[in-house]
């Protein structure tokens, strides 16, 4: 068997792999221009700026399901997006998907006056 020299290639050599945890945040991570990295804010202080018809029902669907369930389970939410009778709610993992169609949708549509509301990992 030939080697890849033999061949007229040349092998590839990957950089060592640092632990993103162990980089400073302020760090140029990634060679991308378009890429860059910013810190979570809450759900509701990113749909106030970027959303504000949907606080609203953000603040129908607190009251509705409890503090302490809204802290654990909305809070945290990369997005939610609402067009005419839909709502698209983004979840971070499939786990959270799951339990979000299991436990929320009903709540999902009356605070938010939607007929469809859909959940996506």
């Amino acid at each position: 068997m030939e080697t890849l020299e033999a061949k007229g290639l040349k092998p590839l050599k990957m950089p060592a792999a640092a632990s993103p945890a162990s980089r400073d945040v302020e760090e140029e991570w990634c060679a991308d221009p378009h890429l860059s990295a910013v810190e979570m804010t809450p759900l509701e202080a990113r749909l106030a700026a970027k959303s504000p018809e949907l606080s609203e029902g953000l603040k129908k669907l607190r009251t509705s399901i409890g503090e302490e369930a809204y802290a654990k389970h909305i809070a945290e939410l990369p997005n939610l997006t609402k067009n005419a009778q839909s709502l698209l709610v983004v979840a971070r993992s499939f786990m959270q998907r799951s339990l979000l169609e299991r436990d929320y949708i009903p709540k999902f549509k009356e605070a938010f006056g939607v007929e469809i509301v859909r959940v996506v990992a």
